[in-house]
């Protein structure tokens, strides 16, 4: 039984729901008649492609024409016979991974995105990319493309359009939202010091938050150290958010719940880049590729303490995180990505290799010597 002092490590991950968003909607319908600033055509939709294009009438047929001459990358047409202010034509390159598959549907709604508010507009409608003759998920699709404008917080107005023949599309894309509305996300310990919310906040010592953190810590590293100058919590609530809905696909999909707390050893100036910018693929191989080219976890902290560069003041720095296993096999050196099926490769013992940049919250930063 836990003292006063302490706490189980999960009791100290208690939520509040985050509020929804109103300027994100689901409808059936024909993209070219929507009333928006702009229209999203994926070009790796033929049958899309040619329908919208049949739509805009022959002068946007020659001018789509002429510019595919010069370019193959995005290109803007305005058409007087669409309600919309410009067709934006993306390339879009689907995967069958699901690691790349979602990373492809991030850059093309983040670039058709920064299109209209670079142009000053305030609307924008997309369709479900990868629906159709690529075969792909459509459930993983819709939580993808869903989940992402969720949680980047754009300040326009976006629909999602699907074809009212597409039921089962429209579905998953009901789903998302629902399951989006479902996850519970910021902590309710988390507190801000000013109103720019700091990322970074030192526990006061001897609270029940930081006995508990140092509770588990000295399980594996125990002696190993001198002490113990700063125990942070991350509160990135961007990064927060895109863990906890991944954390609820991974509970819906395996029907079971594989988070673990574990430990990831780093030299100090790399800190500030993973809390800004997550444990991304940039880390990858940083602390070994013996078990793939992924980044490194582990719930020996005394393993990770080997990858904790000491600054020039002696100090190091430990990540205490929260990583989703899902289904983990054994890993090699050959492995770029992980192999299908499988959401981490292992020593079989306490390495875990994640290869998805939310797979894993950095929930707190020790800084010891």
């Amino acid at each position: 039984m836990p003292n006063a002092n302490t706490l189980c490590i999960t009791d100290v991950l208690q939520t509040i729901d985050f509020p929804v968003r109103s300027n994100v909607q689901i409808r059936k319908g024909d993209l070219t008649k929507q009333k928006v600033d702009v229209i999203v055509v994926c070009l790796s939709s033929d049958i899309l492609r040619e329908y919208v294009l049949q739509a805009a009438g022959s002068d946007v047929r020659k001018q789509y024409e002429k510019g595919k001459r010069t370019t193959d990358q995005a290109l803007a047409l305005w058409s007087p016979v669409l309600p919309c202010q410009q067709i934006l034509f993306l390339p879009w390159v689907p995967s069958q991974h699901d690691v790349l598959l979602e990373q492809s549907i991030r850059e093309f709604i983040a670039l058709a995105i920064q299109y209209v508010l670079d142009q000053n507009y305030t609307s924008v409608a997309f369709p479900a990319i990868g629906c159709g003759r690529f075969g792909l998920d459509i459930a993983f699709i819709a939580a993808s493309m869903y989940h992402h404008i969720i949680i980047e917080k754009y300040p326009i107005n976006i629909t999602f359009v699907i074809q009212p023949s597409h039921q089962e599309v429209f579905d998953a894309f009901q789903r998302a939202q629902a399951s989006t509305l479902a996850v519970s996300v910021l902590p309710h310990m988390w507190t801000y010091t000013n109103e720019q919310r700091t990322l970074r906040l030192p526990l006061k010592i001897n609270t029940v938050e930081y006995n508990t953190i140092i509770n588990e810590f000295n399980k594996t590293m125990f002696g190993q150290y001198t002490r113990i100058n700063r125990i942070e919590r991350i509160q990135n609530e961007r990064w927060h958010k895109q863990y906890m809905l991944h954390r609820a696909d991974f509970k819906k999909s395996l029907k079971m719940n594989t988070e673990k707390f574990l430990y990831h050893g780093c030299p100090d100036v790399a800190t500030s880049s993973i809390i800004q910018d997550y444990f991304n693929r940039s880390f990858a191989g940083k602390n070994g590729t013996l078990y793939g080219h992924g980044v490194y976890f582990s719930s020996n902290a005394q393993y990770s303490h080997a990858y904790a560069v000491p600054n020039k003041h002696g100090e190091r720095c430990m990540f205490f995180a929260r990583v989703l296993i899902g289904r983990t096999t054994l890993g090699d050196n050959t492995m770029k990505v992980c192999p299908k099926q499988y959401h981490t490769t292992t020593d079989g013992q306490h390495i875990y290799v994640t290869y998805h940049d939310t797979q894993a919250y950095g929930q707190y930063l020790i800084c010891y010597q």
